[in-house]
């Protein structure tokens, strides 16, 4: 369906599900891929074949990020796509969580994907141009009791997403980004092993498989959506729709 023959893509959070997932379609379909995380970066790269490699990185270390595109221009060339899917979840309300681990939640979500735009960017203009996508969340449209760290980061996101591609337009660096619904990932889970949002009466009833995501994502970053920019692509099943009457 895609093809992205000859083209570089840098994946943050490359070693949980969506971010496998997401490797092992964009090296079938010919790109370059570089597989980044805390751990394991070199077995996921191995697992999604092609031109792969592995590059750890802490999306919240700024000199981690020049280290990973020095390193991926090194390997491949300029960057060509960014992906920033790399994602921390806290459980906790507006009066619980405390204070140093909603800082860890926006440092990861927010400030990790201003540091891999601004670490990307000058490496994308060596290639004429790229595509930046953000995975946001439908925790970044509505309400997120609960999860307050979380929402607030991704509805922080959709700020960063709308100044960075008015910023980069002229340089022909396209920003957009999918808002997932649930995926069946850790993450969907609290503590206790209970769903964090119940799925049984959204218009589709269930959680996403990571495959589905990850096709939207990489429709994202195809010439396909050539004319999008500043964009928000919704993958919800439903979910800002609304309980499906009985």
């Amino acid at each position: 369906m895609f093809d992205f023959t000859g083209k570089t893509v840098l994946i943050t959070g490359a070693t949980g599900a969506l971010g496998v997932a997401l490797a092992t379609r964009f090296a079938a379909a010919g790109a370059n891929v570089v597989v980044t995380g805390r751990s394991h970066v070199d077995e996921v790269a191995a697992q999604a074949g092609g031109t792969s490699i592995g590059v750890t990185l802490d999306v919240a270390d700024e000199a981690g990020w020049a280290g990973a595109v020095a390193r991926t221009e090194e390997t491949f060339g300029p960057l060509d796509i960014l992906i920033n899917n790399a994602a921390y979840l806290k459980v906790g309300t507006t009066e619980s969580i405390a204070v140093d681990e909603f800082r860890k939640v926006i440092d990861t979500n927010l400030t990790g994907a201003l540091l891999g735009i601004r670490a990307a960017a000058p490496s994308m203009r060596k290639a004429g141009g790229g595509v930046i996508v953000n995975v946001n969340s439908i925790a970044g449209l509505t309400a997120a009791p609960g999860l307050v760290a979380y929402s607030s980061s991704k509805w922080a996101l959709r700020g960063l997403l709308r100044a960075s591609a008015k910023e980069l337009a002229r340089d022909h660096i396209r920003v957009n980004a999918v808002h997932p619904g649930i995926i069946e990932t850790p993450l969907a889970y609290g503590p206790d092993g209970r769903p964090l949002v119940p799925v049984g009466d959204l218009a589709i009833p269930r959680n996403a498989d990571p495959g589905e995501i990850a096709d939207f994502i990489l429709f994202t970053a195809s010439d396909q959506a050539r004319f999008a920019t500043g964009s928000e692509i919704l993958a919800d099943g439903g979910f800002m729709l609304g309980p499906i009457a009985a």
